[in-house]
């Protein structure tokens, strides 16, 4: 039962259908009298005559919509899936088969995973307080990425809702079968420590559809791939119960360590996470977004670890339910991201041989050879949300082992520059900044081109050190 159908069942006497204790974050215990693992009725009657003065405050908080303690949390933002549709206002569709940058160019198909189906807009259903993801054996053509066998969604909170720390908790089941993927999971808003996996990924819950018996909870982390690591556990489900089964997974995340639990049963606790040359607790020590999808095949679970089987969806579409996703803060915690010294750049190469590293407070360009082009060896800054009559300043910090130059540009995603300067980099340290403005909204890129900008770049290897880089 959703909030605003309990709030009318206390109104009307508390005439409604049952509710269960752990769904609103009452400990069972606590409210559920009659010891049938629901709070119903009968429960609710009772405990108006005997309950608490702090479980009665509770219980009105909830019912005003106020802030709810749970066990030392607090609830922050939530999604009940209340109504008849997705709320566009906590979730976006992320769409397709293929994984693409953040211009749509194409990067490679199967989400990186090897997974079968084509996301869409029209794979889900909000009704009775609960969010269907359906993953389906149909055919679909897309004019640009071509023809699937399967389709599902995926839904994200990217630019709607981040967090970083307290509890993330989920209460959902899904259907068993060979090459079904559901995950409930997160990614970094911002990518301060550079691509995955340096900037980590939170898995709050992954199923096997072959072995619906156990699900797992995982962190990425250490370096960009192929260079990243992983901590995993798997969770084993009591005697009679699988993943089809109504579950909350949950996930609580201190500054310092990650503890996993299905049905507040602790069953991973993880704390020896790292980002390579960046300083603990790196890289979780961000704003996270959350994703929830159903994937069909790829390595989790498919056949030879990509392809899905039909013989799963033989009587029909296959459902990823979810009850709640609830994000709480922990009590008295001021766990918050750390503020970077210095953006992290990413590499672009291209008949060049050259390398960087990113480090707490600088990026390191080590150059071999400087290849024919300007962008031939380029370190990116991608896609920074600007809007029409703002003016951003971009400053940093600028060294090489021998003097050359270099090209700083800002450009939007059409390659128009609003800025272009092409400046001289010594063997000292010296300090450049330049103040952009911006006439329409756009997202920006800031490019930091390395190659052969000129006739005088000199052909010897070479580190440039670009530190204390702002975008302010």
């Amino acid at each position: 039962m959703k909030r605003k159908q309990f709030i009318s069942a206390i109104l009307s006497a508390f005439a409604a259908a049952a509710l269960t204790a752990n769904a609103r974050g009452l400990c069972a215990t606590d409210m559920d009298y009659t010891a049938d693992g629901a709070v119903d009725t009968f429960d609710l009657i009772a405990a108006r005559k005997t309950a608490s003065k702090e479980e009665l405050l509770r219980l009105n908080d909830f019912i005003l919509g106020k802030p709810v303690s749970n066990g030392g949390y607090t609830l922050i933002w939530s999604d009940e899936f209340d109504g008849n549709e997705l709320n566009s206002d906590n979730w976006s569709y992320e769409l397709g088969n293929w994984k693409t940058d953040s211009k749509g160019n194409y990067v490679t198909n199967g989400w990186g995973n090897n997974e079968q189906e084509f996301y869409t807009d029209s794979n889900t259903t909000v009704k009775d307080g609960i969010l269907t993801i359906a993953a389906r054996k149909e055919a679909y053509t897309d004019p640009v990425q071509g023809s699937y066998d399967y389709t599902s969604a995926r839904l994200s909170s990217q630019y709607k809702f981040s967090t970083c720390g307290g509890r993330i908790e989920v209460r959902a089941r899904c259907d068993s079968g060979k090459s079904l993927w559901p995950a409930i999971w997160m990614l970094p808003e911002d990518s301060v420590y550079g691509g995955w996996a340096a900037s980590g990924e939170i898995d709050i819950m992954e199923g096997w559809g072959s072995t619906p018996e156990k699900i797992c909870g995982t962190i990425h982390f250490g370096d960009v791939w192929p260079n990243n690591t992983y901590l995993t556990a798997d969770y084993y489900f009591p005697e009679g119960s699988t993943s089809e089964s109504w579950h909350t997974y949950a996930v609580e995340w201190d500054s310092d360590e990650m503890r996993w639990f299905v049905d507040d049963d602790l069953y991973s606790t993880q704390s020896e996470w790292y980002s390579v040359n960046r300083a603990y607790p790196a890289p979780f020590d961000q704003n996270f977004y959350l994703l929830l999808n159903l994937a069909v095949g790829g390595h989790f679970d498919g056949i030879d670890g990509i392809y899905a089987d039909p013989a799963t969806f033989a009587d029909g579409e296959k459902h990823f339910d979810i009850d709640y996703v609830r994000v709480y803060s922990k009590n008295g915690d001021s766990f918050a991201p750390t503020q970077q010294t210095s953006a992290a750049l990413s590499l672009y190469r291209e008949g060049a041989d050259a390398g960087l590293t990113n480090k707490d407070g600088c990026s390191v360009a080590h150059i071999v050879t400087v290849g024919e082009k300007p962008y031939s060896v380029m370190g990116l800054i991608e896609s920074r949300h600007v809007s029409a009559g703002e003016k951003r300043t971009l400053s940093f910090t600028a060294q090489s082992t021998i003097e050359r130059p270099i090209t700083v540009t800002v450009e939007d995603a059409q390659y128009t520059r609003y800025l272009d300067e092409t400046i001289t980099v010594g063997t000292e340290p010296k300090q450049f900044s330049f103040t952009v403005p911006f006439s329409a909204d756009m997202d920006a890129d800031i490019k930091f081109l390395m190659g052969r900008v000129s006739d005088d770049v000199p052909s010897s290897e070479h580190d440039i050190t670009l530190s204390g880089i702002q975008w302010k």
